[in-house]
């Protein structure tokens, strides 16, 4: 699917594999519930392949346990369907900048930037006006179509997997109080002996 299709910004249709050509709206929708995404970059004016992507983009399991227990439920406003049964969508998009973290052997999308949506709420967060911005705690704060705020709390606060944060900061160091030097000549209040 070109990506100005994916954005809603044009109507060039996208290629279903083993099925052939697919209309705007049906290809976002199924990119919208995709479990994983294979990245083919082509020229914009002649289509030839310019490059594709190793391997598709999976979130790890060990992350979507941990996330599956920070979220809970849905975290759309008002709904309570399991994480179990929903799908884990990024606050911001990957291809629009997500920001990830990497470790020795991978690059894997951070917590905060992850979170259950049912299917119908993922959707509706991808092809509506809804907005999303995530806290480090976790927290979700919504914007509607009309300008209202609305904010969902995860079920439980986890602390992230330390690879998943950035280190903490060095506590502050306090310097040590001056040491009165005995010696000192030009007090006006010391004794002669």
């Amino acid at each position: 699917m070109p990506v100005l299709t994916l954005m809603g910004k044009s109507d060039e249709p996208a290629e279903l594999e083993g099925y052939g050509p697919i209309d705007p709206e049906t290809a976002r929708r199924l990119a919208g519930t995709a479990t994983s995404f294979l990245r083919i970059l082509t020229h914009p004016h002649t289509g030839i392949v310019l490059d594709v992507s190793q391997d598709p983009f999976r979130v790890p399991a060990s992350l979507k346990k941990y996330l599956r227990l920070r979220d809970g439920t849905c975290r759309f406003p008002g709904c309570n369907r399991s994480a179990g049964h929903s799908d884990l969508d990024h606050t911001i998009d990957k291809q629009f900048g997500s920001p990830t973290t990497t470790t020795t052997t991978t690059t894997t999308t951070t917590t905060t930037n992850l979170h259950f949506l049912s299917p119908a709420h993922h959707n509706l967060k991808h092809f509506s006006d809804w907005k999303a911005i995530a806290d480090p705690d976790g927290t979700l704060h919504w914007t509607s179509p009309a300008g209202k705020h609305y904010a969902t709390d995860p079920a439980t606060r986890i602390s992230p997997h330390l690879q998943h944060t950035a280190p903490a900061p060095p506590p502050p160091t306090i310097p040590a109080p001056p040491v009165p030097n005995p010696w000192n000549t030009c007090d006006p209040d010391a004794q002669p002996f």
